[in-house]
């Protein structure tokens, strides 16, 4: 990685060690710094809190990957820790990505836009060089409830400046500490970002995983309606 331009990837996990493997190859040669947040999440049902298949093993294996661990914390709170990480750490880029995805990069591509974007930011000449932005990334995702059938997409997933933005209530609402009147919700990404292309699937992810992951899901989604109606007003979801 060039000296004067950080890129980091966020990574949330749990008791995922096989797509953690796979997710980890696939970055880390485009990162300086993999940021892996593990612990189960709160209204997840198990007997642990911590991942215990050989997740830890799996990050420690990376030389440049940092682990933390906070169990029981909402999704939320833990996509805020590798934010205020990557603040911290003075990360120019963060890119998010769970551990049951994978990257396809062309990494000149990549990172030629990624050094046009900030060197565009930084010579503005309007004090854009430390503004917090997100960026779309495509992604072609496919779940276990779906099997046969693959979604594409854009997804908010590349931030610049990550250590000013933090989610609120819900995954895809997103603020600027410094300027809470900035709020960056799904499909309101600055522009899209090219040369990489995240795949989703749970095809590594245990039956037992699946199971639960399932009842998970479906409290989350009953929690993200509720806050949906606050934020975007009584239409309809």
């Amino acid at each position: 990685m060039k000296e004067n331009r950080r890129i980091a990837a966020g990574i949330i996990s749990f008791d995922d060690e096989r797509g953690l493997q796979r997710c980890m190859n696939s970055i880390h040669e485009y990162v300086d710094l993999m940021i892996v947040i593990d612990g189960k999440f709160r209204y997840f049902e198990d007997d642990h809190d911590i991942s215990s298949d050989n997740s830890r093993d799996v990050v420690e294996s990376f030389s440049n990957s940092a682990y933390y661990c906070y169990p029981n914390l909402t999704e939320i709170e833990k996509r805020n820790k590798y934010l205020e990480f990557a603040g911290d750490k003075n990360i120019d880029f963060l890119l998010v990505i769970d551990s049951d995805e994978f990257a396809v990069v062309n990494e000149v591509e990549f990172l030629f836009n990624l050094d046009k974007l900030r060197n565009s930011k930084i010579n503005s000449g309007r004090r854009d060089g430390d503004t917090p932005d997100v960026y779309g990334v495509k992604i072609f995702e496919k779940h276990f409830e779906k099997p046969n059938f693959i979604r594409e997409r854009y997804i908010e997933r590349i931030f610049y400046k990550p250590g000013k933005l933090r989610y609120q209530s819900i995954h895809c609402n997103m603020v600027d500490i410094d300027n809470l009147s900035r709020n960056f919700t799904t499909g309101k990404y600055s522009s899209e970002i090219h040369g990489i292309t995240l795949y989703n699937d749970d095809d590594l992810r245990t039956h037992h995983y699946l199971e639960r992951s399932v009842q998970y899901q479906s409290i989350l989604l009953e929690g993200e309606r509720a806050a949906r109606k606050k934020i975007f007003g009584q239409r309809r979801l």
